[in-house]
Parts: structure tokens; C-alpha cells; sequence
């Protein structure tokens, strides 16, 4: 099965395929939350559960990066910062 991803200075974060031993999880969302996930999966032209596992292999790099007392941004091509990423708590 292939897959798709997203690179990240140095980083590729892949959307990871589905498994044998695979674990069910519900959610209960606020209609806009849905809403959301819903977009952006149309916007991917994937599943919302793709977009949930792309979602949780961006946070795990986030926070191993914060660990490392590494400032997460987003930056322009010519390096200006835009936003820096702060996770909560």
C-alpha cells in the first residue's frame, strides 16, 4: 500500500497504512471540529482518518522537538518566521 506524506525541514511524516492489528477509536466533535476535518480531508482528497493520523505524526514530532528545546515555526522561503508553534501545556 502506498503512502503519502508531508516533509518537514529534514522530516518526512507519512501517512501510515493501516495495519493488521488495528484498534477502534469514537469521537464525539463539535460540529465545527467535524466541519473542519471534514474540509480538509475533501481538500487532501483522502478520509478524515487519514487526516487524524497525519494530525498525530505531526504532534509527535512537535513534541519531541519542544522536548529538545527546539521552537517550532512556520517560515517563508526566504526564512522569514511567520508563526511559531506553541504547544499547550
Amino acid at each position: 500500500m502506498a503512502t503519502s506524506g508531508v516533509t518537514l525541514q529534514g522530516v518526512t511524516l507519512q501517512e501510515v497504512p493501516a495495519t493488521k492489528v488495528e484498534k477502534r477509536l469514537n469521537l464525539i466533535l463539535s460540529a465545527g471540529v467535524y466541519g473542519d476535518l471534514s474540509k480538509m480531508a475533501k481538500e487532501r482528497r483522502t478520509t478524515m482518518t487519514e487526516i487524524v493520523r497525519l494530525a498525530l505524526g505531526l504532534i509527535k514530532v512537535a513534541i519531541a522537538e519542544a522536548k529538545q528545546g527546539h521552537k517550532l515555526v512556520v517560515v517563508r522561503e526566504d526564512g522569514e518566521v511567520l508563526k511559531e508553534l506553541i504547544l499547550p501545556g
